[in-house]
């Protein structure tokens, strides 16, 4: 990436720094698969509690590459609820790692 990521924490308690290096993971993984990406932007928002699966989390990934972008948006739904932040934020990099190997 020729910029740095950008993580950006909403509406959430204060961010995990567990997370923040899972996050950063993932984004030098689509380096891997496509090694002409400008920037990446990651942005955690708390999109709700449900009483059985705790937090949820909803995710946006915007991938700027010289030309194009990519943006995923992953909500969590009541038929696939993550049970962890990480599970949705791996959902959410499948989806845009499928986009760039197209």
């Amino acid at each position: 990436m020729q910029i740095p990521l950008q993580l950006t924490f909403r509406s959430t308690t204060g961010h995990s720094p567990a997370l923040a290096e899972h996050l950063t993971a993932r984004a030098a993984r689509l380096d891997d698969i496509y090694d002409r990406i400008i920037s990446c932007h990651v942005a955690v928002e708390l999109a709700g509690h449900h009483h059985e699966y705790g937090d949820r989390f909803h995710f946006s990934i915007h991938v700027c590459l010289s030309g194009h972008e990519i943006m995923v948006n992953h909500t969590p739904t009541e038929q696939r609820e993550p049970r962890s932040a990480y599970e949705s934020a791996d959902l959410a990099f499948d989806d845009v790692e499928r986009q760039l190997e197209h």
